[in-house]
C-alpha cells in the first residue's frame, strides 16, 4: 500500500491565503529526466507525483478509492501532469496556491473557460482532449464560487479527517466542543422554562458565541433544516443535530459572525453548513465498539455505503447506518451528588420532612427520618434523602437508524439533474429524579405533622420511580433540483423538503386530579410508601405524551457568474430567491391542555403556518490586484412582519503575499418564530411581588410583600430582533508550511424576545399587572417581548504548521482558540447591563493537535483546553457569598483533556483504529451545588474512553 504521507486530509482549506491573480508555475516545473508513473491505483501515482514534485495534495483517501490512474510519462508541467493523471476519474483538482492542490470530484461538464488576463480567482488548468479541467469550489461564508477559500467573513473547516481522530461519535458533541460554540444538552432542552422536573422536550444542540440557537443557522448542504418539532421557548426554534449521523458528513463549514445578509434569518452569529458525502466509487462497510475505562456508557456503530457512476456520467451513493450508545446514570459516577463536603462545601441534600415549602430547610424530620446516614440502597436513606444528581442522566440513551441517498444525472452538454433522500429516526432516553414537591396535607390525614398541621411535607415519590422520557425523532428531508450553465454563468432551481416530527412519552410524573383524590380518601400512605398498591401508583401517576411536528417546503433558485471586467479581473455576482412555507404541529395530550400534571406548563394545541421569502444579491469586486470588496444585500418578507433589508460589506487586502487583511460590517434581522408567538412556558402558581407604589393595593397584602396569581399570556405584539456584527481579522502565510489566523469579533443583538419579570420588577412592567373591578393587584402576567439585548466580543486564532522529514514521516501541528472577553446582557433597557463572559461556562477554550504520519501509521495527539468558569451562585459583580455558614467557591478550575487517535492503513482495504479520548481520566469538578459536580455543557462525565473501529474498502 502506498505511503499516505500526502495523502490524508489535513485542516488546511479555510486557512490558507488565497492568492491574488494566476498561481505562478513553481521552480522546477519539468523533472529534468521526465516521469516514468506506470499505469495502476490512483493513490500510488498521485503520492509519486507529489514526492517527485515535493507537492501538498489534499484529498480524504475514500475519495480515491479503487480509481485507477493511466499513468503519467514524459516531461508535462506539473499542473498538466497532474491533470493527465486525474484524466477519467472524475475528479479535478482545485489550486489553493503554489505547490497546494485540493482534490474533488467533478461531477458535470463544464464549458471551456475563456481566459482572462487578470482574474481573481486561481486558474484552473487549460482544457485539452487529454486532460482533466480544474475546478473551483465553493464555500460557506459567500454565495460566489471560489478556488480561494477565504472570504470577508471569517471561516472553519472540519474535515472528515479531522472528525474521525477526534473519536466523537455524535454530530452534538463534535460541535460542542468546537472552540466558540456552546452545546446545548437534551437534559437542559428537555427541562427549560424552569420546568426542572418536566422534560417537554428532548433535542441536542449548539450555537455560536453563547447567543444561544436562535442566532446560528443550521444548513446540510446549503439548505436550512427543519426546526425540532416540539416548541422550545426559551431557546427558540432549535436544530436537533441527533438525526445527521457523522458517517455520512464529508465535512463541516462554519462562517462566524453575521451573515444574514447572504444567508437570511438565524445567522446573527454564523452559518454552519454541514456537507454530506456524494460522489464516491465504491463500497465501504464499517464499524465501531466503545466502552469506558468503567466498562460502562457502551456504543457501537455499522454503517455501509455504496456509490458508483451512471451511465452518462451521473453518479449515484447510498448509505446506511445503525448506532446505539448505552445510558449513563448519575448513580454511575461517585462525584455526581448534591454532598460536596468533598471540597469542602456543604451537603446540600434534600431532606423529606415538614417545613414552609423549602427543601433545604426541615422543621421536622417525618417518620424514621433522623439521620442521613445509611449504606447505598438502604430503603430508609432513599426515602429520608434525595440526591437528585444521582438519578439524572449524565448521557442519554441514543438509537439511531438513518438511510441517506445522492443521484445526479447530465442531461445534454451544460444541464444536469439531481435528488437525495435523508430518513432518520432517533429514539432518546433520558431519566431526571423522582418527582418532589411541597405537598398540603390536611389537619385530620394520619401522615401530617400533629405538633402544626400547617406545615408542608416535602416529599419525593420514591414508590413512582424516577421520571423517565422516551423520545423518537422522526426526519425526512427530500431534494430534487437542475442546474446548468450558459457561458460563464451557473444557475441553479430546486425544491426541497424537510421535516421532524417528534414523539415523547413520560412517565414518572404525578397527576394533580388524581393526587388530591389519593390524599382526600387517604389511599395514599407518605409514611409508609411501600404500602402503596399498584392501583393506586397506576392513577397517580399515568403515562403523558407529547407530540409534535415541523414541516418546511422551500423553493431556491440563485445564479452565478461574471458582471462585468474591470483591470484587476471580473466583478462576479450571485444572485438568487427563496421561498418558504413552514407548518408547525403541537399535539400534548389533555393531561397536559387542562393542566393536571404537576408543577407543569399548560399546553395547548397548536396548528400553525407562515410564509416567508427573500431575494438577495452578492458582488465581490477586485477593485485592485491585491483589493476585493464584497457587498451583499437581502431583503426577507415574513408573514405579518413586512419586509426587512439586511446588508453587509467586506474587504480584503494583500499588501503582501504572505499577509491578508479584511474585515466585515454587517446587519441581521430575525422575525419571532412560530414557537415564540405563544405563551411562554411557565408553570402558573402564587407568587409573592413587592408591595410598594406600583403594586399597591393588592388583594393579599402582607406589608412587604404582595400574594398574586401568576400566569402566562400570549403577546401579539412581538417584534423582529435586530444586530450588528463587525469582524477584523488576518491571515498570515511567511511559509508554504505555517499558516496564522486571526480574528476579532464584536456582535450586538437588540429587540431581544424574552420572557419579562414582573414579579421581579413590577414597576418595569404595569401592563403586566391585573387588577380587580375595585382596583386591587390580583395577577401578574408572563409573556415574551423585546425587551433584551446583548453584545459579545472576543478573538479567535487557529495556526497550523506541516514539517516533512525523509526519515522520520511527516507531522502536523495544530491550535484552535476562542477567547469571548466580554458577554454584556441587559435584560431590560431601564436595567444594568452586566458582563457574563466566563459566568457557568469558560470564556476561553483551546483546540489542539500533534499528527504524525509514518509509512502506514497515522498518530494523532488531541488536546483540549478549559479555562476555569465562574459558578452563577449570584450576578456579576457581588463578592463570592456565605451560604450555610461555608463560604462557597465561585470558580471552578480549568480543565485540559488529552486524546489519542491511532490508525493503521497497512492491510490490503483495511483501515483500523483506536481512539482513547480523555487519556488522562480527568473528573469533573464544579462548584455550583446546583449543578451536581459537573457542568452539562463543557465537562466529559464519562471518564477515560476505548473505541476501535475498522473500515473495509471494496
Amino acid at each position: 500500500m502506498a505511503k499516505i504521507a500526502y495523502a490524508f486530509i489535513v485542516s488546511v482549506a479555510l486557512t490558507f491565503s488565497p492568492v491574488a491573480g494566476a498561481l505562478q508555475p513553481p521552480q522546477g516545473d519539468i523533472p529534468a529526466d521526465g516521469y516514468n508513473i506506470p499505469p495502476g491505483a490512483l493513490d500510488d501515482a498521485l503520492n509519486a507525483f507529489a514526492s517527485r514534485n515535493r507537492l501538498q495534495l489534499i484529498y480524504a483517501p475514500a475519495l480515491v478509492a479503487r480509481r485507477r490512474s493511466a499513468g503519467l510519462k514524459g516531461r508535462p508541467g506539473i499542473r498538466e501532469g497532474l491533470a493527465q493523471l486525474l484524466d477519467g476519474t472524475g475528479l479535478t483538482a482545485v489550486a489553493v496556491k503554489a505547490n497546494v492542490y485540493l482534490l474533488q470530484p467533478a461531477p458535470r461538464p463544464r464549458p471551456k473557460p475563456v481566459p482572462q488576463p487578470f482574474v481573481q480567482k486561481p486558474q484552473a488548468l487549460p482544457k485539452a482532449p487529454t486532460t482533466t479541467e480544474l475546478d473551483t469550489v465553493h464555500v460557506t461564508g459567500t454565495r460566489i464560487g471560489r478556488a480561494a477559500f477565504e472570504s470577508s467573513l471569517p471561516l472553519t473547516l472540519i474535515t472528515n479527517e479531522q472528525i474521525r481522530a477526534s473519536g466523537h461519535q455524535t454530530l452534538f458533541d463534535l460541535l460542542r466542543l468546537t472552540p466558540g460554540m456552546t452545546g446545548h444538552h437534551p437534559r437542559n432542552v428537555a427541562t427549560e422554562g424552569g420546568a426542572s422536573q418536566v422534560p417537554s422536550a428532548a433535542a441536542a444542540s449548539a450555537s455560536l458565541y453563547s447567543l444561544g440557537p436562535r442566532a446560528t443557522l443550521f444548513l446540510v448542504d446549503g439548505r436550512r433544516m427543519a426546526n425540532y418539532g416540539l416548541v422550545s421557548t426559551d431557546m427558540g426554534a432549535l436544530t436537533d443535530l441527533n438525526g445527521i449521523p457523522l458517517s455520512m458528513v464529508d465535512h463541516i463549514e462554519i462562517a462566524h459572525g453575521g451573515a444574514s445578509a447572504i444567508y437570511g434569518a438565524d445567522a446573527m452569529a454564523g452559518v454552519v453548513n454541514i456537507i454530506l458525502k456524494k460522489d464516491y466509487r465504491g463500497a465501504e462497510v464499517g464499524g465501531s465498539y466503545g466502552v469506558s475505562q468503567r466498562g460502562d456508557a457502551e456504543q457501537q456503530r455499522e454503517y455501509a455505503s455504496f456509490g458508483e457512476q451512471t451511465p452518462g456520467g451521473g453518479s449515484i451513493f447510498v448509505s446506511i447506518d445503525h448506532f446505539t450508545r448505552n445510558p449513563l446514570i448519575g448513580s454511575q459516577r461517585e462525584w455526581s451528588t448534591l454532598d460536596q463536603s468533598s471540597n469542602g462545601l456543604a451537603d446540600r441534600r434534600f431532606r423529606s420532612g415538614f417545613g414552609y415549602r423549602d427543601p433545604y430547610e426541615v422543621v421536622a424530620p417525618i417518620e424514621g427520618c433522623d439521620s442521613l446516614d445509611g449504606p447505598p440502597g438502604d430503603k430508609v436513606k432513599d426515602r429520608c434523602s434525595l440526591d437528585v444528581p444521582q438519578y439524572v442522566s449524565l448521557q442519554p440513551g441514543i438509537t439511531s437508524n438513518a438511510l441517506y441517498a445522492y443521484w445526479r444525472q447530465p442531461i445534454g452538454e451544460d444541464t444536469e439533474l439531481y435528488a437525495d433522500v435523508r430518513a432518520t429516526r432517533v429514539g432518546l432516553e433520558m431519566q431526571n429524579a423522582p418527582f418532589f414537591a411541597g405537598v398540603s396535607l390536611p389537619n385530620d390525614h394520619p401522615d401530617a405533622y400533629k405538633p402544626n398541621p400547617n406545615l408542608d411535607l416535602n416529599y419525593w415519590f420514591s414508590d413512582v420511580g424516577p421520571v423517565r422520557n422516551r423520545t423518537v425523532t422522526s426526519t425526512r428531508d427530500y431534494t430534487a433540483g437542475i442546474k446548468g450553465y450558459r457561458g460563464k454563468w451557473e444557475w441553479d432551481v430546486s425544491f426541497s423538503r424537510r421535516s421532524n416530527k417528534v414523539v415523547n412519552r413520560i412517565d414518572g410524573l404525578i397527576n394533580l386530579p388524581a393526587a388530591e383524590t389519593a390524599i382526600t380518601t387517604k389511599s395514599y400512605h407518605f409514611n409508609k410508601a411501600d404500602e402503596n398498591s399498584p392501583e393506586v401508583l397506576a392513577d397517580l401517576s399515568p403515562q403523558t405524551t407529547l407530540g409534535g411536528e415541523v414541516v418546511l417546503d422551500t423553493l431556491s433558485g440563485s445564479i452565478e457568474g461574471p458582471l462585468f471586467a474591470l483591470p484587476a479581473g471580473d466583478v462576479q455576482i450571485a444572485a438568487g430567491f427563496e421561498a418558504r412555507h413552514e407548518h408547525l404541529r403541537n399535539r400534548p395530550d389533555n393531561s397536559f391542555k387542562q393542566g393536571d400534571i404537576a408543577l407543569a406548563q399548560q399546553l395547548d394545541d397548536r396548528n400553525a403556518s407562515r410564509n416567508t421569502s427573500a431575494v438577495y444579491a452578492e458582488v465581490n469586486v477586485p477593485l485592485h490586484d491585491k483589493l476585493w470588496a464584497d457587498v451583499a444585500w437581502r431583503v426577507d418578507r415574513n408573514s405579518g412582519y413586512g419586509n426587512q433589508v439586511s446588508p453587509m460589506f467586506g474587504v480584503r487586502w494583500q499588501p503582501w503575499k504572505s499577509l491578508i487583511l479584511r474585515g466585515s460590517f454587517g446587519e441581521g434581522y430575525r422575525a419571532p418564530t412560530l414557537a415564540e408567538l405563544r405563551r411562554p412556558l411557565l408553570v402558573d402558581t402564587l407568587a409573592a411581588v413587592r408591595a410598594d407604589a406600583s403594586t399597591r393595593p393588592c388583594l393579599y397584602d402582607y406589608e412587604i410583600a404582595c400574594v398574586v396569581e401568576q400566569r402566562a399570556t400570549i403577546n401579539p405584539d412581538l417584534r423582529p430582533e435586530t444586530s450588528t456584527s463587525r469582524s477584523l481579522g488576518l491571515i498570515w502565510t511567511p511559509s508554504e508550511s505555517f499558516t496564522a489566523t486571526l480574528n476579532r469579533y464584536r456582535i450586538r443583538r437588540r429587540n431581544e424576545i424574552l420572557a419579562i419579570n414582573a414579579t421581579g420588577r413590577p414597576d418595569l412592567f404595569p401592563e403586566a399587572l391585573v387588577r380587580d373591578e375595585e382596583g386591587n393587584l390580583t395577577a401578574v402576567e408572563t409573556y415574551l417581548d423585546n425587551i433584551g439585548s446583548t453584545e459579545v466580543r472576543g478573538w479567535e486564532i487557529d495556526t497550523e504548521y506541516r514539517r516533512q522529514t525523509q526519515d522520520w514521516g511527516n507531522f502536523a501541528f495544530r491550535l484552535n482558540g476562542h477567547y469571548m472577553d466580554r458577554l454584556l446582557r441587559r435584560p431590560h433597557p431601564a436595567e444594568q447591563e452586566l458582563d457574563y463572559a466566563g459566568f457557568g461556562t469558560p470564556n476561553r477554550t483551546v483546540l489542539g493537535s500533534v499528527r504524525w504520519t509514518y509509512r502506514d501509521w497515522i498518530a494523532t495527539l488531541n488536546l483540549r483546553y478549559m479555562g476555569h468558569a465562574k459558578v452563577i451562585v449570584t450576578r456579576p459583580g457581588v463578592a463570592c457569598p456565605v451560604i450555610d455558614d461555608i463560604p462557597a467557591r465561585c470558580r471552578t478550575p480549568s480543565a485540559t483533556l488529552l486524546g489519542l487517535d491511532l490508525a493503521y492503513g497497512g492491510f490490503d482495504k483495511w483501515l483500523i483504529g483506536l481512539n482513547i479520548s480523555n487519556l488522562n481520566d480527568r473528573r469533573p469538578v464544579n462548584y455550583d451545588y446546583n449543578l451536581g459536580g459537573y457542568s452539562i455543557v463543557d465537562d466529559d462525565p464519562v471518564g477515560r474512553y476505548y473505541l476501535i473501529s475498522a473500515v473495509y474498502r471494496f
